[in-house]
């Protein structure tokens, strides 16, 4: 056998979820046919055809109870993934310029579907808030991004698992909650300026992790590495001692830069990461 030839459209792939999800229908269990219509969409979204990943999504909504799904699902697949589908969608709607949608659909997220997760399971609730983050952070939002993070996710993860305790996205625990407070409060004074200039000074504090977990990320919603070249950019932006400015921008476009090449089968990472690459150097450019 020869390999797969794929066309520009990618119709291979395409049809082959296409059969998938057929079957899965036909199986008559919501629980993986679910499933196959989230990985549909995924792929939809990965493609930029997001109006048929929209028409995955529809779908979903018909079929989908987190109530009564949520737990079978994460005994299948480890994390609902199901109600992921709606995380994704918030980046479909982004890039489409449909902000409204987005917001509101990271509001269903924060307000119907959060609340019915398990609390031990903040892998699958760092999953579903993700997208959010990202979206309502730039939209005024920071500090309620900042607020369902620390209830749905650190809060959990101290109480259930405390110090000593794992997860793939423990590591972006601190920087995108200083992150958020420095972003919320980008024009006014922020208490903890000194202290994060310092713990941003040792670069060892931004956990770049493994190719495939920041991959993984990127594919949830954006590259970690670009929120780190964020928290670079608003420190960098208060700074002013112009060494310290300078080297702060100059990690932070490092840090975008990085994520240009792995974000190419990834539309809305890739354009967020450009856009926030294009602000910092704008600012640079300004010095």
């Amino acid at each position: 056998m020869g390999a797969i030839e794929q066309d520009e459209e990618c119709t291979f792939e395409k049809h082959l979820i296409s059969k998938f999800v057929e079957q899965a229908r036909l199986n008559g269990d919501p629980v993986h046919y679910g499933r196959a219509l989230a990985m549909q969409g995924e792929t939809f979204g990965r493609l930029g055809n997001f109006e048929q990943a929209f028409q995955s999504l529809e779908k979903i909504k018909k079929i989908y109870n987190i109530k009564s799904h949520h737990a079978a699902i994460c005994r299948a697949y480890g994390s609902d993934r199901v109600a992921q589908a709606f995380s994704h969608s918030v980046n479909w709607n982004r890039s489409l310029g449909r902000i409204d949608a987005a917001l509101d659909t990271c509001n269903f997220i924060i307000e119907t579907l959060l609340p019915h997760c398990d609390p031990k399971n903040v892998h699958n609730s760092f999953c579903l808030l993700y997208s959010c983050i990202v979206t309502m952070k730039d939209n005024g939002l920071a500090f309620d991004a900042r607020r369902a993070l620390l209830r749905f996710i650190v809060h959990p993860f101290d109480e259930h698992f405390g110090p000593g305790g794992s997860t793939f996205s423990k590591p972006l625990f601190q920087p995108i909650l200083v992150l958020l407070d420095l972003q919320g409060n980008e024009f006014v004074e922020v208490d903890k300026i000194d202290e994060y200039t310092e713990w941003a000074s040792d670069e060892r504090n931004m956990p770049i992790q493994s190719e495939s977990l920041e991959n993984a990320w990127a594919a949830m919603a954006v590259s970690p590495s670009v929120l780190f070249g964020e928290i670079y950019y608003y420190l960098a932006k208060r700074q002013n001692k112009v060494h310290v400015r300078r080297r702060f921008i100059q990690i932070g476009i490092s840090l975008m830069e990085r994520t240009l090449t792995k974000t190419k089968s990834l539309p809305f990472a890739r354009m967020y990461s450009t856009e926030k690459l294009e602000n910092i150097k704008a600012f640079a450019k300004e010095l």
